[in-house]
């Protein structure tokens, strides 16, 4: 899909008049991501303008449409952001579940050993499918489960799907209790979030977006 610059010219604009405010009514969209970038880090950089940052960029100043460039590692999955609540996550999609469990959950005791390696008393497969299904019970599991959530390639996201008895909501719910913003993992989240029926979702600073639609 095409990216939409004045959507996301909108969208910085809104966040201007709403200090930063996170909007609750959907997923954020490419859009939304890449309007939070130029606002955050036009606070950020000594001399946003040379750098075509924030409001006076072409981007943003509507002197030029500068349109993201499709690359291998896009703005939404760099950035830094959580999944939607766990509420958006409980529909037969993201709750369903592939296959039995492995027995020897040789996938997570493998990316524990590749991406925890050097750790001292490391969880095993056994022990991170538990705290992934049943959830974590201390806060140093929860560091654990953190650790590895930050680290794991995007290839192997589906595979948790795949080759052990996990679902979408239980990574969703794992990456929440866990603290976890990563872009790449909240994207691929956010594919199967559905807002949940009488949800009430806000848009701080949406008021003139309101008087538009009207």
């Amino acid at each position: 899909m095409a990216f939409d610059v004045e959507a996301c010219r909108r969208e910085f604009w809104r966040l201007d008049r709403s200090g930063g405010g996170w909007r609750t009514d959907r997923a954020p969209t490419r859009e939304d991501i890449h309007a939070r970038w130029h606002w955050q880090m036009e606070r950020a950089v000594p001399d946003p303008e040379a750098s075509d940052i924030g409001r006076h960029s072409s981007l943003m100043s509507c002197k030029g449409k500068c349109v993201p460039r499709e690359d291998v590692n896009p703005l939404e999955k760099r950035f830094r952001y959580a999944p939607m609540p766990l509420s958006w996550f409980e529909n037969d999609p993201a709750r369903h579940v592939f296959r039995k469990p492995d027995p020897d959950h040789r996938l997570l005791s493998s990316l524990s050993g590749k991406h925890l390696a050097g750790y001292t008393g490391r969880p095993s497969g056994a022990e991170l499918f538990r705290w992934l299904t049943e959830g974590t019970r201390t806060r140093n599991e929860r560091d654990w489960l953190a650790e590895l959530l930050q680290d794991i390639r995007e290839d192997d996201y589906p595979q948790l799907r795949r080759r052990d008895a996990l679902s979408v909501w239980h990574v969703a719910r794992a990456v929440l209790e866990s603290d976890v913003r990563r872009g790449a993992l909240s994207w691929w989240l956010n594919q199967f979030a559905q807002k949940p029926e009488g949800w009430k979702g806000r848009v701080p600073g949406g008021e003139s977006l309101a008087r538009a639609a009207a």
